[in-house]
C-alpha cells in the first residue's frame, strides 16, 4: 500500500502518488476506509479492499460518524482510498478531517472519476483533502464543486476538472477560507470560469501549479465582495481564457498576491490590458502575459523607479 521514497526520507508513496510534509503526508492517526465502485458493496464495513464500500458517499458518512464519535477522534485525520471507473453521484457532504486518495487505473487514466455536482452542506466540514480524483461535470449548467461557509480548509491536489459544453464553473467558492487548489488540470471551455470566488472570507487561499486549458470564458474570477484576512495567492499556474485570465475585483483593489503565472488571453489587450487581466499591480510580479495583440511580462518591468 505504501512505500518509502528514498529521495525524500520524510515522504511516502500511496497508490503511486507521492506525498511530502504539509502538502499531504499520509496521516495514520485516524481510521482508514476503502471504496471500490465496481466490486464493493455499501453493506460491507469498508475495512479492506475485499470488504470495500461501493460508493464514496457511504464512506464519507461512516468517516464523519467516526470523527464525531468522541474526543479521541476530534483531532484525528481519516483516510478514504477510492477506486472507480466513473461513479455518478452528487456529493452533499465532504468527509471532515479526511484525505480522499484516488487509486487504481480507469482505462488509460491514472485516477478514478466521479461525475456530478458536489455541494457539501454538512456543518463543521474542515480540512478535506482530495488527491488524484477526476471530477467530471454532468450535462447541466452548474459548477462542478460549490463551496460555502460550512466548508473550511478544503484542498484539491493533483485532481482533474472536466467540463461539458454547458458547465459554468469548475470550483465556486463563497466564504470558504483556506482553500488550496494545487497541481490540478482544468479542461474544457467552462462557460463562466475555472474558479470563481464570491462574497465573504477567502483568507489563506492558494491556487498554484495548475494547468487551465481550453479557454474558458474567464480564468479565475474574484468578486468585489471577497475578503482575505490572511494572505491569499495565485502563483505558478498556466491559465488560458477567451477574455479575462485573472479578474481580481476583491475589495475593489484586488487582494490576491499574483506571481509567476503564464497567462494567455485570446482577446486583444491594447488598453492597459483591461481585456485580458485585472489584478492589483502592487501585489503582482513576474507574470508572463500573452494576448492576441501583445506579449509581455506583467506588470511591465520598469527600472526607472529603482
Amino acid at each position: 500500500m505504501a512505500e518509502q521514497l528514498t529521495s525524500h526520507p520524510e515522504g511516502i508513496r500511496v497508490c503511486g502518488i507521492p506525498f511530502y510534509g504539509n502538502s499531504g503526508g499520509r496521516d495514520i492517526s485516524g481510521s482508514t476506509y476503502f471504496v471500490d465502485n465496481n466490486s464493493g458493496l455499501d453493506s460491507n464495513d469498508g475495512s479492506t479492499w475485499e470488504r470495500a464500500f461501493k460508493t464514496l458517499a457511504k464512506a464519507i458518512t461512516i468517516s464523519n460518524l467516526d470523527i464525531a464519535r468522541g474526543s479521541d477522534r476530534w483531532a484525528r485525520r481519516n483516510t478514504i482510498y477510492y477506486c472507480a471507473d466513473t461513479e455518478t453521484a452528487d456529493l452533499v457532504a465532504f468527509p471532515n478531517k479526511c484525505d480522499v486518495i484516488g487509486c487504481g487505473s480507469y482505462d488509460a487514466n491514472d485516477k478514478p472519476g466521479i461525475t456530478g455536482n458536489h455541494v457539501p452542506v454538512n456543518d463543521g466540514n474542515y480540512g478535506t483533502r482530495f488527491y488524484n480524483i477526476w471530477f467530471k461535470a454532468p450535462a447541466d449548467a452548474s459548477p462542478i464543486v460549490t463551496l460555502a461557509s460550512t466548508t473550511s480548509g478544503c484542498q484539491f491536489i493533483g485532481c482533474t476538472f472536466s467540463a461539458t459544453a454547458t458547465t459554468t464553473i469548475g470550483i465556486q467558492s463563497t466564504a470558504s477560507p483556506f482553500l488550496k487548489v494545487k497541481d490540478c488540470r482544468f479542461e474544457g471551455a467552462f462557460v463562466t470560469s475555472y474558479i470563481t470566488f464570491g462574497t465573504g472570507e477567502a483568507g489563506g487561499t492558494e491556487i498554484s501549479g495548475n494547468t487551465m486549458l481550453d479557454a474558458a470564458a474567464s480564468g479565475i474570477v474574484v468578486g468585489s465582495g471577497m475578503t482575505s484576512s490572511w494572505g491569499s495567492t495565485i502563483h505558478d499556474n498556466f491559465i488560458s481564457a477567451a477574455v479575462m485570465t485573472i479578474n481580481d475585483d476583491s475589495n475593489t483593489t484586488g487582494l490576491f498576491y499574483v506571481y509567476r503565472n503564464d497567462i494567455v488571453s485570446a482577446a486583444n489587450a491594447t488598453t492597459l490590458f483591461v481585456a485580458g487581466i485585472d489584478i492589483n499591480l502592487a501585489r503582482s510580479a513576474n507574470n508572463f502575459f500573452t494576448a492576441a495583440d501583445v506579449a509581455t511580462i506583467y506588470p511591465i518591468l520598469d527600472t526607472t523607479a529603482a
